[in-house]
Order: structure tokens, then sequence, then C-alpha cells
């Protein structure tokens, strides 16, 4: 770089270079720019210049803004103005909340603003409101309060704490920020936000990423707290309605072990955190002011607001020197944008064009879908997000990269497709991705009926099920499906609850609830036109069947024959193992046993116990609870033990009991085994230690609950047994017999 110049676009700055839409080479007040990146050219050198640049700044108090960041248009749309480009911003800046015209198939909204008081420290707020980029860096908010007075300011702000009835939040018992930061870098936070620098991940670190599309975040510990921000994750749809910040279906401990790792808080009880300072009690006469601005501001445009109605929408024109919104200076009354010159270019070419039909296509970039997924060749995590997608390795990119949306409203049923956005159970059908496919209740209905109007088209190939199809044809499907003389897709697919014979990838037991037939199909003939790179191998190549003995080598017929099976057929693909002799069934004979697993109504950390007197327990690790009790035969091993992704299993025996009454947050702690093998549960209620020991003896289970302080806690038994109880000090002692 030639001496005297400084580029513009390093981390530290803040800044990027950008293509500027405007002639090849500009000079005005000591900023010149040629081609696509824009430089300062000063006399001085470029370290001098920017210790002058930084003094005279600090010493005039001049802010230095951020343009507006938003990360569809950044990523592809910023290098040159475009119509496209200025769509976007007109949505995702509110544009379109005054002046109407949004494209987007979910119009952008601003965030919630009822409780703010119980959410958001006051000062951040003030300081928020004053500097919107001092709040997070890119903010789209617009500065709206210059020209307005400290006493108007502070009355908006007193306007906005009195909105709401206040929040209480659970006083949560446990944190992990560990675990947090493991959740926040692999279920998806990270296609839009930056990684921590402490991360080191098994194809990544935080402290070498460097992206110009990620989100930043605000100061949290400034801005929150704790027990806010996980209030806040555990339905971000209802403070950000707009589906911009996703809504992904978190467990409460998931939600406060990211909240702490946000936050970097270390201790483990939630309840050590700093709380929000009480907002001060505000002066009806300030708080009617500050409504008073409010509604002159038309922030209702924005902000759903009680009581108060948005102006209505005017046109807003392109002019050939920007003014108003567009103004390269604050004007008072009128909200400014620190924008680029490139961003206000776009908007000028979106406001002047003479197409006024919608772009729906750019709803994706709007809502930030393809951070994930990508649709026609664009799209899809970026060089630098790519790392951090993890799942099933053996499945290649398959195993960790969300799939393609590349047509899919013609791939996907409509209500499949509403399942997804409204993540109704048995939706996820991948669950060997770690990367978690939000949640869009709100918008389900119109996302799903825009996709499938979007990727409409004439169907080339009937349903087989449209005429009855035989049995013959049933069959065929069975045996092409197997692995005996078929096409072995039981060899990577699970069915049902049979796991694949290899590589475990999705079931395709019930593709007919899901999937249209003509896109499979197309799928079936040519795999890799859908997703590049794919392990599922061209199975008809060139529309020739490599099984030429089953109906007559027909590929037509034979992908309908599959099709009819999976929607009508009884039984299994042929070529799964046979279980039946029970060789991998647990029996206990002169000792307990004691089996880690996934179970059906236990969860995903199951300790069984099976006991030689034919009476079996299953505990519950994660909320240290007993779960359920049964006789006859244990448990069988085979999934656990063989299963790369094990399902979850269930007991052998019949007589099943369900515990109830068992309640309070409780914390456990392990467990350990006395001379004989029977298990002794511990555990932590609040500031009491528990010790729940088992023992089966004559057809009898029994347990012996102790505590070493305080009143007796709280304790469910299971539902229709006859039950014993006798209490001592700190001890109970409870026998269960079936009636």
């Amino acid at each position: 770089m030639p001496a005297g110049m400084m580029e513009l676009g390093k981390k530290s700055t803040g800044l990027r270079p950008r293509t500027n839409p405007v002639p090849s080479e500009i000079r005005t007040n000591g900023l010149f720019r040629k081609g696509s990146t824009r430089f300062f050219r000063s006399p001085l050198g470029s370290a001098a210049w920017l210790v002058l640049v930084i003094g005279v700044c600090l010493w005039a108090k001049i802010p230095v803004f951020s343009q507006p960041h938003v990360a569809g248009y950044e990523r592809f749309h910023a290098d040159e103005a475009s119509v496209e480009g200025g769509a976007i911003l007109f949505s995702e800046l509110g544009c379109a909340s005054c002046h109407g015209g949004s494209d987007m198939i979910v119009p952008r909204q601003g965030p919630a603003l009822t409780n703010l008081s119980s959410r958001v420290d006051r000062d951040w707020v003030r300081s928020f409101l004053k500097t919107p980029e001092s709040g997070r860096k890119g903010s789209t908010m617009p500065s709206l309060v210059h020209g307005l007075s400290d006493e108007e300011i502070d009355g908006v702000v007193d306007y906005l704490g009195s909105l709401g009835k206040g929040l209480k939040f659970r006083a949560e018992r446990h944190a992990n920020a560990e675990r947090g930061s493991a959740l926040y870098h692999e279920k998806g936070c990270i296609a839009c936000h930056e990684p921590t620098d402490d991360f080191r991940g098994p194809r990544a670190r935080g402290d070498q990423f460097e992206s110009e599309f990620a989100i930043a975040h605000p100061e949290l510990t400034k801005k929150t707290s704790l027990a806010a921000l996980h209030h806040f994750l555990m339905q971000p749809s209802a403070f950000r309605p707009d589906g911009r910040m996703p809504h992904f279906a978190l467990e409460k401990q998931e939600a406060m072990d990211i909240a702490a790792h946000l936050m970097d808080f270390q201790p483990s009880d939630p309840r050590e955190a700093v709380t929000l300072k009480p907002w001060p009690k505000a002066d009806a006469s300030s708080i009617e002011l500050g409504k008073a601005v409010v509604q002159k501001q038309n922030c209702a445009a924005c902000h759903s607001l009680p009581g108060i109605e948005a102006s209505t929408p005017f046109p807003l024109d392109a002019t050939e020197r920007a003014t108003g919104c567009l103004s390269r200076e604050k004007e008072e009354g009128v909200p400014f944008y620190p924008l680029s010159e490139g961003q206000r270019a776009s908007l000028l070419l979106f406001l002047s064009r003479e197409d006024r039909s919608s772009h729906d296509e750019l709803s994706f970039a709007a809502m930030n879908c393809v951070a994930c997924h990508e649709r026609d060749g664009r799209g899809g995590p970026s060089p630098e997000t790519d790392p951090y997608f993890v799942g099933m390795e053996s499945l290649g990119d398959s195993g960790r990269i969300p799939p393609p949306l590349t047509g899919v409203g013609h791939k996907l049923l409509p209500d499949a497709m509403k399942h997804v956005f409204t993540g109704l159970e048995g939706s996820r059908v991948r669950s060997y991705l770690k990367t978690q496919m939000p949640v869009y209740g709100q918008h389900s209905e119109v996302l799903t009926k825009w996709l499938q109007e979007e990727d409409s088209r004439v169907e080339t190939h009937s349903d087989p099920l449209d005429a009855e199809p035989s049995g013959d044809s049933i069959g065929a499907g069975q045996k092409l499906l197997g692995i005996h003389g078929g096409v072995n897709c039981i060899t990577c697919h699970q069915w049902d609850q049979k796991d694949s014979l290899g590589i475990p990838a999705l079931d395709i037991s019930r593709l007919d609830q899901r999937l249209r037939y003509d896109w499979f199909h197309e799928y079936l003939l040519n795999p890799a036109s859908y997703r590049p790179g794919t392990l599922m191998p061209p199975l008809w190549p060139g529309g020739n069947s490599t099984v030429p003995d089953v109906l007559e080598g027909n590929a037509e017929k034979q992908i309908g024959a599959i099709w009819a099976f999976i929607a009508k057929g009884e039984g299994i693909p042929e070529g799964f193992p046979d279980r039946s002799g029970g060789q991998f069934e647990l029996v206990p004979t002169d000792q307990p046993i004691i089996q880690r697993t996934f179970f059906n109504q236990t969860g995903t950390k199951a300790i069984l116990v099976g006991f030689p007197g034919k009476v079996h327990l299953a505990y519950d690790g994660a909320k240290g609870k007993p779960s359920l009790i049964w006789r006859g035969g244990f448990f069988d091993a085979y999934d656990t033990w063989f299963t790369r992704a094990a399902p979850f299993g269930d007991p052998l025996g019949e007589d099943t009991r369900l515990f109830e009454g068992e309640t309070g947050e409780r914390r456990f702690l392990g467990y350990r085994l006395d001379r004989e093998g029977n298990p002794t549960f511990l555990l932590r209620v609040g500031d009491q230690k528990l010790e729940d020991h088992f023992e089966v003896s004559d057809g009898i289970l029994k347990r012996v609950l102790r505590w070493d302080s305080g009143e007796e806690p709280a304790v469910g038994h299971p539902k229709g047994v006859e039950k014993t109880i006798r209490r001592k000090d700190g001890l109970l002692e409870v026998e269960y017999r079936w009636k």
C-alpha cells in the first residue's frame, strides 16, 4: 500500500472494504477510493492520520458511526448497488414500517417493549436511544432523539419503563457456562453471530474467526441480567415477533447454560448472578411527556405500543439529492441512519424502480435463512462459519450441513412443511445434525403458503397411490428396499425403529407423509442434482435399473413400487438381522445390573437398575428422580451397545408403573453402589443433601430416603402399587408391592 494511505476495513476499526456505486475515483474531504476499496490519503502518513482523527473525535465529542448491519444485504448485495439490495434494506431498516411497500414475506418489526424495566438496564436504554450503535455495533435502529431535550429523552425512558406489569423470573438452580459454550457453537448461533475467542472446536477456533457478516451482540452484562437473558432465550419470538431472532426450542437448562456462556457467568448457581438495578419510580407527568414524544416520533410504526396508533404509511420516492431519512446529516424530527454510500445508493435505486413486482426470493436473505441453507446455488454456511457446523461426519457434508432449500415447496407436502415451522414432535428427521432448525410458529401458515406457491410446478410423474397398487408391486418395493436382491436402502437408512446396517441416514419409513412423489422420483434418478457431493448413489443411472430381475428392470415401476411399500406395505424391508432370540437381553442373576441408556418416559440420561428379584427401576439422571418401575424382563441392550444413534428403549416387562408427585428442582450428583450392587442416588435440593437408596427383596422394592437437614422433601410414588411408609428423623422408608 502506498505511503500515506490507510485501508479502512480491518477488524479493529469496525469498518470494511465496500464497493461504492459511484464513479471509480472520488476525493472528498480526504477520502479516496479506487475500485472497491476506500482509503484515507494524507501527507501525515497512516499512523499519524489515525491518531489525528481519533484525537479530534474525542476532543470534539464527535460520534463515530458504524453503518447499519443487515446480514442478507452484506453478504449478497453490498458489492454493487442494486434494486434487490435496496429492497432488503427498505424492509430490514424499518423503512417499510413508515412508508409501506415491503417485499418481504414476513415484514420486519421492532422488538416488544413491554416489561422493559424487568429485562433491560435503564441507563443502557437511555444510551441506546441517544446513540443506537453504542448499544450494538451495526444496529439497525435509527437515531430518533436528536433535537430532543434531556427532559424529553428521560420522559421517553420513563414511559417505556411503565409498559407492562413486570416479569418475575424463576430462580434456576444450576448453570454451566462451559456446556453453554458447546451449545452456542453447535446449535446454529454461529450461523449469524461470532464465536467467542476462547472456543476450541474440533474444526475451528474462536480467536481465528473473522467475518464481515456476523451480527454483533450488545454488551450483555451492561444491558441485561442472567435471569432475563435466560427468559428471552426460552421464548425469543415473544420479544422479537418477526423471526429475525429465531426461536430455538431449547430446554430450560440449555437456555440457562447458553445465557451463562454469553454473560461469562462462571459460578454454578445462577442465584449468585447480578440482578438488574430497579428502575426509579417515574413521575406521571414525565411518563405523559414521554408518551407524547413517542407518539410524535411514530415509534408505533415499528413497535407495538398499547394505546398508540401508527401514522398512516406514506410513500417515499427517490430524489437526486438524498434528504430526510436518506440524508447524510441529522435532521430534527427525522430518523437518521448512518448509511454507507452503497446502502444509500441501493435504497435510491429501489425507490426509483419502475418494476413494482415483489422480490419474494429476497425473503430468504432478509430472514437470513441462507446463513444455514443453500437455495438455487446461493447461500449456505460461509467459509468462516462452515467449520462450526458439526454432526455425523460419516455422512459427509450431509451429516452436518442443513439441507438445501432449492425447490423445498415442491419437495415437502404442506402439512409436513408446517410441522417443521411449528417444531411439531417428529418433524425433525435429521437427528444427526447438531445444528437445530428454529421454530417459526407465528409465521408457519404464511411461510408454508409462500413456499408452496413459490416452488409450485406441474408434476410430471403421477403418484402410484392414485391407482391402488397391486400386492406384487408392494412386495417388489419391500425387496428393493432391502439387501437381498434389492438396492440396499436399509444399508444407510433407518426404517422406523430399526437402525440402518451402516451409516445412520434419516428414517425412510414415512417418506410418503413428508414428500411429494414427483420430487421423490426426480431425486432417486439423480440425487446429486439436488445436493452435489451427497453420499446417496444414483441407483438408476441414466434412468436404467441396476436390478434387472425385479419388475422387468423397469425404473419407473421400481421407484413406484418402493413408494407403494413405504405408504401401504406391511412388515420391514428384507435383510434386517433377526434379534428375536433375545441374545442381547440383560438378565440380573446374582446382583443388580446398572445400564445407562436413552429410555422412553425417562429421557437421555436414564439409569436402569435391573434387580435379581425381577423388579426393575428407571432413574432420570437429568432430573434426579425415579421415573418408573416394572416387573418381568429387564432390558434388551442391542441398540444401546451396537447402534450409533441409539433410539429410546423400553422395558422388556409389561407391568410398568410411573412415578407421580416427585416434584421440586433437584441436582443429580451421581450414585454409589453397596456391597450387593444396590444403588444409592446422591442429590441436592436447595441446601439439602439427599441419598435415595433402592433394593429388592422377595419381590418387594424397598426405598430408603435420607436427608441431612430441614423438612422432609417432596417424594413421589409409583401409581397403582401398594406402599408402606415409615418415617424417622431425617429418614423415610418405603416398600412397594404390586396389588
